[in-house]
């Protein structure tokens, strides 16, 4: 089904605690700290900070009291924007995906330039893509501040200590 990979996950955790720290009174976050409180492995989280950076959600300070930081608004955040960095263009099938979105990611089309050979004649094709486009509509209009702000007011170890129970999950 639809689900988003490790490193999405990290990603979207990482900026909603740069937010909370943000709104805490701490603008710079260390990439160790991040990797403390959610028990996440620190050279993956790099990484996905660096991604995040390139992408223009975070900017970073060197230094001893460095860290980094949001790059934009909160609320200028969108779910879809990062889960398209993270993962690339959202499609549920191969043609329902734009293929210019495809090619902007270097994504080479799974099944030619059509998606697929059905596209002609396929009886689900329409109702897909428009199921397609609620997803994509929705994740739009979800932000980080959306994100943040819902989110229960767990303690940080207890989030952790979840995590860590995940990937122990997924080794064994």
């Amino acid at each position: 089904m639809l689900t988003l990979n490790r490193k999405t996950e990290y990603a979207l955790v990482s900026l909603c605690y740069l937010e909370q720290q943000r709104q805490a009174g701490e603008p710079l976050v260390s990439a160790q700290k991040i990797a403390e409180a959610f028990n996440l492995p620190l050279p993956l989280l790099m990484n996905i900070l660096k991604q995040l950076r390139r992408a223009g959600f975070v900017s970073s300070t060197r230094g001893a009291t460095g860290g980094y930081a949001l790059d934009r608004d909160a609320n200028q955040i969108v779910l879809l924007e990062v889960l398209e960095v993270m993962e690339g263009p959202m499609q549920l099938t191969p043609c329902t995906v734009d293929p210019q979105k495809l090619a902007d990611a270097g994504i080479e089309p799974e099944h030619g330039e059509d998606g697929c050979g059905l596209l002609g004649y396929c009886p689900v094709h329409q109702a897909i893509s428009r199921l397609h486009n609620r997803i994509e509509n929705f994740l739009r209009d979800v932000s980080l501040a959306d994100l943040v702000h819902s989110s229960v007011d767990v303690p940080v170890n207890a989030v952790g200590r979840m995590l860590k129970i995940q990937q122990e999950q997924l080794v064994s």
